[in-house]
């Protein structure tokens, strides 16, 4: 049986892969209910990775004051249920806002081939990050994240976040 999380290499034999959401402009234009467009940008952990430890870098922008979810992973078997188990940590806090984290199950976004994508259509568990910028502050800050699966895979997340 094939487990992945989030997402897929390209052979889908060893489904074993972080995938990052990237948010690209539109959180100005944002509602005040929180609801808004995104926009995602998939990235993928090289295959060199699968040694068991990896770096994933992302870069997130945000205004401040502004909740962002920074970034997320979840561990499933094709048919949606949990493949294992994770921990997630901050290892470095944010010098200009708070980083927190969540094991409330979410909304996957698997991409096509890859056969999860039947998970998308309801909430699986998994760790997100969201990140908040000081009220006022605008420049750059960073987050450095680690998680870590029960199938021996360790990710350092370092995150860059430009705040406008």
């Amino acid at each position: 049986m094939s487990r992945g999380i989030i997402g897929d290499d390209a052979d889908m034999r060893n489904a074993f892969s972080i995938r990052a959401a990237l948010l690209t402009g539109l959180l100005a234009a944002m509602p005040a209910t929180g609801t808004g467009a995104q926009t995602f940008v998939v990235h993928r952990v090289d295959p060199a990775s699968a040694r068991g430890y990896g770096d994933v870098r992302i870069s997130k922008a945000t205004v401040a004051g502004q909740q962002v979810r920074i970034w997320w992973a979840t561990l499933l078997n094709a048919d949606c249920t949990a493949a294992g188990t994770m921990t997630t940590e901050v290892t470095e806090q944010p010098r200009h806002g708070q980083v927190s984290l969540s094991d409330e199950p979410f909304y996957p976004n698997y991409q096509e081939p890859n056969p999860r994508t039947v998970c998308d259509r309801q909430k699986a568990p998994g760790k997100q990050a969201f990140y908040t910028a000081e009220a006022g502050f605008h420049g750059h800050d960073k987050v450095v994240l680690q998680n870590a699966t029960s199938e021996g895979r360790v990710r350092r997340i370092v995150v860059d976040i430009e705040v406008r």
